[in-house]
């Protein structure tokens, strides 16, 4: 049977992507592709890109990969500064080439793979989006599953002949939806890395949900041997 390994929101953190990657390669799956979010928010921007470049990925760009957000929250605008300052000129310039969606063939069917929707890269597909909506984003595309992440969380859904899986975060995945705004409480973080696998079939595609464990040692050794700013208010998001 044919079938197609899916990864989002890296997040510059290589022990989630290495474990992910390693899991995937125990189980077989050959065929990988990326969602976006590859880098910021995390303390191996560089090493994951060139972790994803050794591999052969092919990947689309997430909001987060621009590194031009200028969020509003001081620590989360001095990482994506930082973040800027540890890639290369070539690095940057492979990061803006990365196209905003990309279509796989699974067998006989189509997967229509983006960030966040196809109308937009800060879309948030989640279990308890109408699937009106969803519907109203993708229009009149033709395909037989769309995968996507942004949101951290991950969800699949299927509703006639079209099955939607949000593949959730790598390298952070949360406890809870996250709607940004004011007075929205920060994320909680759970110590493991989301992935999905799509298998295909004679009768269509059906969608695995995967998680393995964050390997949290390397994860907070990495972000404490570089001078990734705050390391221990970082931190914090895993420890509520």
């Amino acid at each position: 049977m044919a079938r197609l390994g899916l990864i989002s929101d890296l997040h510059a953190t290589l022990p989630a992507l290495d474990a992910v990657l390693a899991d995937l390669d125990a189980r077989g799956v050959e065929r990988v592709v990326c969602l976006g979010d590859i880098v910021d928010m995390g303390p191996q921007p560089a090493q994951v890109i060139d972790r994803l470049r050794e591999r052969g990925i092919p990947c689309i760009g997430g909001n987060h990969d621009t590194l031009d957000e200028r969020p509003g929250f001081p620590l989360l605008r001095a990482v994506e500064d930082w973040t800027r300052a540890q890639l290369s000129g070539e690095q940057r310039a492979w990061l803006d080439a990365l196209p905003s969606e990309r279509v796989e063939r699974l067998g006989p069917w189509t997967v229509l793979c983006v960030h966040g929707s196809p109308a937009g890269v800060c879309d948030q597909v989640l279990a308890t989006t109408p699937w009106t909506q969803l519907e109203a984003w993708w229009g009149d595309r033709d395909f037989d599953v769309m995968v996507c992440g942004h949101t951290h969380v991950q969800t699949a859904r299927r509703e006639g002949a079209k099955l939607v899986v949000n593949v959730g975060s790598v390298a952070q995945p949360f406890a809870r939806p996250f709607v940004p705004g004011p007075g929205a409480a920060p994320p909680s973080v759970l110590k493991a890395c989301d992935y999905a696998i799509l298998e295909a079939s004679p009768a269509g595609v059906s969608a695995q949900l995967m998680r393995v464990p964050l390997p949290w040692e390397a994860f907070e050794a990495s972000l404490r041997a570089s001078d990734f700013p705050q390391p221990d208010v970082w931190l914090q998001q895993w420890r509520r």
